[in-house]
């Protein structure tokens, strides 16, 4: 069902009238806080953002995002429980998450050299997060309910070209075995227009 419901966005995406303007953009992604810093409170300098958005009106648009952060920490000496498991020595934590949105954007000033927007997107995101200690390695990858609300600005570069900053909160909702997480980004890049 899942596939299902996936395709049949991604085609409604894609058979917009071609009178339609459309962007392409990049962006590098740095993620930090939330309650992501449970279990990792290093900031990820790893990160990427590719968006593509069509505007049926100059002050709106709508578009697919996908999106990756990978967050590490080293941690000298550190207790983990898990279950009934509890654990204590040097650990190395990763986190990976991998937001998939659907999104809707409003333009406050369209046209001009500054434009700011607010954006709000819906979807998933994958969370993997391991933890590894000494010989042994535990494990969580899940597939949550997310929600993006988004605020940033597009600085006009030239006709063809915006520079983006962009924040942004992600939530990923709880699932049966894992509670639910956050993480905001800041996003720097361009859009091709």
């Amino acid at each position: 069902m899942k596939k299902i419901l996936f395709l049949l966005l991604v085609s409604g995406v894609f058979t917009v009238p071609a009178v339609a303007q459309h962007s392409f953009s990049m962006q590098y992604s740095m993620g930090f806080g939330g309650s992501i810093n449970d279990f990792i409170t290093s900031t990820s300098l790893r990160g990427a953002t590719f968006e593509y958005k069509i505007y049926p009106d100059p002050s709106f648009s709508v578009g697919i995002d996908v999106g990756w952060n990978h967050f590490y920490e080293r941690r000298a000496f550190d207790t983990y429980t898990s279950g009934t498991t509890t654990a204590s020595g040097v650990q190395f934590r990763y986190a990976d998450a991998v937001p998939i949105y659907v999104t809707g954007t409003y333009y406050f000033i369209p046209g001009n050299q500054i434009n700011p927007y607010f954006g709000v997107g819906i979807g998933t995101i994958y969370l993997s997060r391991y933890l590894d200690m000494g010989i042994f390695r535990i494990t969580s990858d899940e597939w949550h309910f997310g929600l993006k609300p988004e605020a940033g600005v597009l600085v006009n570069l030239s006709p063809d070209m915006d520079f983006i900053l962009g924040f942004r909160y992600n939530k990923a909702f709880a699932t049966n075995d894992t509670a639910d997480q956050s993480f905001m980004s800041f996003n720097i890049g361009f859009v091709w227009k």
